[in-house]
């Protein structure tokens, strides 16, 4: 069949590609690479700046207190991450003192200990930026680990005494019918398995469809579409870019899933099932099959990529919606709105991949997201001929709005 012969064309041709090998295996490699750098610099505090802070101390004794805990927790830091300038003294007498040092940027901020802080316990914090939370959360921890110390002190408490009375409770996760709990590397990969499967199901249904896209584009920019439907028709042309990009990305996702697989085995962790393996591909060929109707749909019926970019974007922007709300499907993927937004075809694979690697969703819910699916596919791929059909071989002319849906409607 000819649309075969372009398929196999364009997935071989894009397949050799030195680009498509440097992105399928260097792009993990750097998402990898800068996540645990960022957990380096995060834990050991490499490279973070110094935060300059003043105290306006009523107290007369927290403030020496706070700068001395600092300095034991800070003994073995080049360059501690806090720094304060403490003053004895009332607010009245020094806050516009402290003001105008934040706003030279001699200060990041400064605390205010009030004279009653031993009974009221409520600090306040000025400064111009939120760039300083962490600091102040650090700040807060230590003051009431000094005012615990304190009350223990005045009850006739020794801190040994205080130690024994705060417990620890662990839980520890088990999988019905198991015998034994679950490591900490199963729990983390629990988590994090929905995103990461949501994420390459993102990452390959829309790499497919930018492609998609551009070679339209680019053939039709050069001409070079008038000779491939001098000798193949609109549907076999269109059809055959489709499924092969479309085994493009499967090849892609396929070379993920068995790293993953192969990582999970390493570790003893099982995240990858044959189910979820055969789940996913099911979502990727839909979710890509929707998108590629109206990624090849925009591609031929505008003259450069800026303007088909620019039509694109309110698709993109819903695509991403996944993306920002994958905590609350994990966290609570049975809710109203979830399930609501399962059945929403343009983001309907994302969600349904979170919920299934968290076991939260059904066999009808499961056969019901795929029929709705196929039969959105079905209208983006009609929807797409039309438009392919029409517009692939108009030059130098605007296409508006009401046109388009007139050649939908035809």
């Amino acid at each position: 069949m000819t649309f075969l012969k372009i398929a196999w064309f364009e997935y071989y041709r894009r397949i050799r590609s030195k680009w498509f090998i440097i992105g399928t295996f260097g792009m993990p490699i750097v998402i990898l690479g800068i996540s645990m750098l960022g957990g380096y610099l995060t834990g050991s505090g490499a490279g973070l700046e110094t935060k300059y802070f003043g105290v306006i101390d009523e107290t007369a004794r927290y403030g020496a207190q706070l700068r001395s805990a600092l300095d034991e927790r800070y003994a073995d830091v080049e360059d501690a991450p806090i720094d304060l300038a403490i003053a004895q003294g009332t607010f009245d007498e020094l806050h516009t003192q402290y003001d105008v040092l934040v706003k030279e940027n001699s200060l990041d901020g400064y605390f205010y200990i009030p004279a009653e802080f031993s009974t009221e316990t409520t600090l306040r914090f000025y400064g111009r930026s939120s760039a300083t939370i962490r600091q102040t959360e650090i700040i807060e921890g230590i003051l009431g680990k000094i005012l615990t110390s304190e009350r223990a002190n005045a009850l006739d408490l020794s801190m040994e005494v205080l130690d024994d009375l705060m417990v620890d409770v662990v839980v520890d996760h088990y999988d019905l019918g198991a015998s034994q709990a679950k490591e900490t590397e199963e729990l983390v990969a629990g988590w994090i398995a929905p995103f990461v499967f949501m994420f390459l199901l993102f990452l390959g249904i829309f790499t497919g469809g930018q492609l998609l896209m551009r070679a339209v584009l680019e053939e039709r920019s050069s001409r070079v579409i008038e000779v491939l439907l001098s000798t193949v028709s609109y549907n076999d042309l269109m059809g055959g870019k489709i499924v092969g990009l479309g085994m493009l990305g499967l090849t892609q996702s396929a070379i993920y899933l068995m790293a993953g697989a192969a990582a999970g085995a390493y570790y003893d962790v099982n995240v990858i099932t044959a189910g979820i393996s055969l789940l996913y591909v099911i979502y990727f060929v839909l979710g890509y099959l929707l998108y590629a109707g109206v990624y090849i749909g925009v591609g031929a019926l505008f003259d450069s990529e800026q303007e088909a970019q620019q039509a694109i974007q309110i698709i993109t922007f819903i695509a991403v919606i996944p993306i920002m709300l994958w905590t609350l499907v994990i966290e609570n993927p049975n809710s109203l709105i979830v399930n609501l937004l399962c059945y929403l075809p343009p983001v309907t694979p994302f969600f349904m991949m979170i919920k299934i690697s968290v076991g939260a969703t059904s066999a009808t819910q499961v056969l019901i997201t795929i029929a709705l699916m196929a039969a959105s596919v079905y209208l983006s791929i009609r929807m797409a001929a039309k438009l392919f059909k029409t517009g692939i071989l108009l030059y130098g002319k605007r296409v508006t709005l009401p046109e388009i849906i007139r050649w939908i409607k035809a």
